[in-house]
């Protein structure tokens, strides 16, 4: 009689299974927006513009209702942690947006904190310098800072325009996901500074003088921060876009079904602004022999980062299908 336990290729192949690692699409969605009823509401276009900027996201979810708006941002302290972590939570996308009211400074620490901490995967910002200067002051340069902190960039803030000509930059990594939207004259908005070239997603387009009296390198409409950039690896990756123009009935027919698929593409694709590198597993043998000489078996598990950005603060941790062991005396590769 033969002696030994058999390992069957059932449990390697079910270790293989569970070692490997695949990027899936948003599933669940929170979109965190300004009052849309109090004492200080947006106005009813603004409103409306929310609604598109739902449906627009809603509409790519394989369950449409997996998408939870709160238009609560104008009150202090209307957002928290918990608020991110509900019984609707978590999130693998937070969508922010304001037009013509600010966002209380209050929400404002929150988010910084779900940037840093990663509170959801991917944040998204539709922040609108529209249209006086409590609205700037109380939202961009409030935003510009929770940025800074929250994934340890260093940009500033650039100068005000009103239609000023889009261009996609074709240097981003993200471009190809976002060439259907086209997006070239903007509304009323306020630019990022000191924005590094590949973190642009869009420029504005000024005029030099302009420019060189701010001793300016790069006005920004559009960035990125991708998860291998933010907080040190640690936070969330992000889009910032400044403006909310392209939800308005004005304009919305020439975006619509463009946006929300574009931004879905390049956050959660495998060489996404989200993703990270892909995980492998194989042993050298489909069978052991428990028991004899053929015993023992060397397993490979590999990392392919096939995203456009290098990783620190990575971890990968994997557990052996029972009853398999392994022997103290193995080997890392």
């Amino acid at each position: 009689m033969k002696s030994g336990i058999f390992l069957s290729r059932l449990l390697l192949s079910a270790f293989l299974l569970g070692g490997s690692v695949s990027q899936a699409v948003a599933q669940k969605i929170l979109l965190l927006t300004t009052n849309a009823a109090s004492t200080s509401d947006e106005l009813a276009e603004v409103d409306a513009a929310y609604d598109n900027l739902q449906n627009e996201f809603a509409s790519v979810l394989a369950n449409p209702e997996e998408i939870t708006r709160l238009s609560v941002l104008g009150h202090p302290d209307a957002i928290s942690a918990e608020t991110f972590n509900t019984p609707t939570g978590p999130y693998d996308m937070v969508i922010v947006a304001n037009a013509n009211r600010i966002i209380d400074p209050s929400n404002w620490q929150v988010l910084e904190q779900a940037l840093a901490n990663r509170w959801a995967e991917a944040m998204v910002f539709f922040v609108d310098g529209c249209c006086d200067e409590a609205s700037l002051e109380g939202n961009i340069d409030v935003m510009i800072g929770a940025l800074n902190t929250g994934t340890m960039s260093e940009f500033s803030r650039g100068i005000s325009e009103v239609g000023s000509e889009i261009s996609l930059n074709p240097d981003s990594p993200y471009a190809l996901a976002f060439e259907s939207v086209g997006i070239q004259q903007g509304g009323r908005f306020t630019l990022i500074d000191s924005v590094p070239q590949l973190n642009v997603l869009y420029s504005g387009t000024m005029s030099i003088p302009q420019v060189a009296q701010l001793g300016s390198s790069n006005m920004v409409y559009g960035l990125t921060i991708p998860k291998a950039q933010s907080n040190g690896g640690l936070g969330a990756c992000v889009f910032v876009m400044m403006d909310t123009f392209f939800f308005f009935e004005n304009v919305w027919a020439q975006y619509q079904g463009k946006i929300a698929p574009a931004f879905l593409d390049a956050a959660t694709s495998a060489t996404g602004a989200c993703g990270v590198p892909e995980v492998s597993a194989s042993f050298d043998k489909s069978d052991l022999h428990l028991g004899t000489g053929d015993n023992g078996a060397t397993l490979t598990i590999s990392l392919l980062n096939v995203t456009p950005h290098d990783f620190n603060n990575l971890t990968l941790a994997n557990n052996l299908p029972t009853p398999s062991l392994g022997a103290p005396s193995a080997t890392p590769v």
